[in-house]
């Protein structure tokens, strides 16, 4: 009777329920891991996307924050659409030598770019005629771009979007609110206060908007002063 009791093992049923548990278990564990994996993965898309978008907009406000006149007749902005800005601005902490400059956003690429214009035989003062056709200096400054939508107005949000002063009617003072027709005018370009750039980054290799991020930043045209007149001149 002690050796039958000692070769007491698990029957068939039993062994059948074990497996389906541990098929359970193994399942539900698998399941998780996925999920984790998923979740990790679009965090890591998303934080890509954002980061590269954060150094594209800083690198675009930058340079136009950057804008000067060229002088007394000449403003700062040259012309602009909703893609493209080309305007003067200087580096440098004496702005004897200012560079044209021109941001473009090309749609059917995807691309932000950054051109300089730069002329270094020219005597001085500058002048509109003294800068290259060809850019003297070519930067890509972000790729996976596109389009922000929105959703209220069921359009697409330009690039670029251009303000000038208008008066509050209620306490007199300019603010920069009044949207400019692209792309601008002659007269125009003389009124451009504010400047607002909006686009979306996707993440690296990326082909949907579905971990892209939205970024709008505003640039004020600082040799605009809404306190000296609505139109002001270069000062």
């Amino acid at each position: 009777m002690s050796r039958l009791r000692n070769q007491d093992g698990f029957t068939v049923m039993e062994m059948l329920m074990a497996i389906t548990v541990g098929f359970v278990v193994l399942a539900a564990t698998m399941g998780l891991l996925e999920s984790s994996v998923r979740l990790n993965t679009g965090l890591v898309s998303k934080t890509d996307a954002m980061q590269r978008a954060r150094l594209a907009m800083d690198m675009v406000t930058q340079e136009l924050r950057s804008q000067v006149c060229l002088d007394y007749d000449n403003p700062a902005v040259i012309s602009g659409d909703d893609n493209a800005v080309t305007f003067y601005g200087d580096y440098t902490e004496t702005g004897a030598r200012p560079v044209k400059r021109r941001v473009t956003f090309d749609p059917a690429k995807g691309t932000i770019t950054s051109y300089d214009f730069a002329a270094p035989s020219a005597p001085l003062p500058l002048k509109p005629g003294s800068f290259p056709i060809a850019p003297t200096r070519t930067q890509l400054v972000l790729e996976a771009v596109g389009s922000q939508f929105d959703l209220k107005t069921n359009k697409t949000v330009p690039f670029f979007t251009y303000y000038a002063n208008r008066k509050d009617p209620v306490d007199g003072v300019y603010r920069p609110n009044e949207t400019l027709a692209v792309p601008l005018t002659a007269d125009d370009v003389k009124r451009v206060a504010r400047i607002e750039v909006s686009f979306v980054a996707r993440p690296t290799g990326a082909k949907t908007d579905k971990q892209a991020v939205n970024l709008t930043d505003q640039i004020m045209v600082r040799h605009l002063d809404p306190n000296v007149s609505l139109d002001p001149k270069c000062v």
